[in-house]
């Protein structure tokens, strides 16, 4: 475009060109700006309904809406994470994968599709690439109780005891009010044949939640393990009140009572208790073999 001349005298003009030159490039960019705003809205709604269809079910719909929401913003992590996540509930796991993968190279700092994928690797079997993940969301969110969790978890599933027990530590720390990282914890303590530990966390979980009847058996476990019969039949009471028909809890209560020297009230749970099926005598073997671990534990003052 050919430069505009001006004259001596023409001074005002120019300046009021370059002023309405100024006022279009705002209105422009102004524009510009608004219709951003409204495509990330727009796509953020198209995120929400997603979400909503997920939550209803309807995977397909939800799959849709994810699509449309990244096609207005390929490069939004969140989005692509919600993608993987809905490929992930339909078993399509390469895409849910490659979705992964995207969303953390468009931001290395997000947490969610570290966590997304590190459970799809657990979903398989892949303990350690899980762990690489999970460390990974820990380190940028380090404050988050749930991340520790999710390292700790995989870390016990590789055998890595110790680091577990540092992670649910912490993980306890952050959140002291929840009762299932306790329950994990004191299950952990259980693997390490550190019983009084245990017992202590199953204790505090018990407490946190006194509904939960698998809590209250794995406490009266390490307790009758540790030699506190009269805590462990009041632990196997209570669960037995909370779910009357588990004929497993009558026996391991028949096993506290042959412990305390109560002959007949053990014979009379077991005559409740009545004939167990394999899931149940399972369960009852894996709970005695805790508490032959922790008797051994506590005759060697551990």
């Amino acid at each position: 475009m050919d430069e505009i001349e001006f004259e001596a005298g023409d001074a005002y003009e120019r300046r009021r060109l370059i002023e309405y030159g100024q006022k279009m490039r705002a209105e422009d960019e102004q524009r510009r700006h608004e219709d951003r705003e409204l495509q990330m809205q727009t796509a953020y709604l198209r995120m929400r309904l997603g979400d909503f269809y997920v939550r209803t079910g309807k995977i397909d719909r939800a799959l849709g809406e994810y699509k449309r929401a990244i096609k207005m913003d390929g490069k939004n992590a969140v989005f692509r994470t919600r993608l993987g996540d809905t490929y992930a509930l339909k078993d399509m796991v390469q895409q849910a994968i490659a979705q992964y993968r995207m969303a953390i190279q468009y931001d290395p700092e997000l947490p969610d599709p570290r966590l997304s994928l590190g459970d799809l690797y657990r979903r398989f079997g892949m303990f350690v690439q899980a762990v690489e993940q999970y460390r990974i969301a820990v380190e940028v969110e380090p404050t988050r109780g749930y991340y520790r969790f999710k390292l700790a978890d995989s870390l016990a599933a590789i055998g890595r005891l110790l680091d577990a027990v540092q992670e649910l530590r912490a993980a306890v720390r952050l959140d002291p009010d929840e009762a299932f990282y306790r329950f994990r914890l004191g299950n952990l303590y259980l693997r390490l044949g550190w019983s009084k530990e245990a017992k202590s966390e199953l204790l505090a979980a018990t407490r946190l939640a006194p509904w939960d009847d698998y809590y209250l058996i794995r406490y009266g476990v390490a307790s009758l393990g540790t030699g506190r019969i009269v805590e462990a039949i009041d632990a196997f009471r209570a669960a037995l009140r909370l779910a009357p028909e588990n004929r497993c809890y009558r026996v391991l209560l028949a096993d506290a009572y042959a412990e305390a020297g109560l002959e007949e009230e053990a014979d009379r749970m077991l005559l409740q208790a009545g004939e167990l099926d394999s899931y149940e005598m399972e369960f009852v073997g894996r709970r005695r073999l805790e508490l032959k671990q922790a008797a051994r534990d506590a005759a060697q003052g551990q």
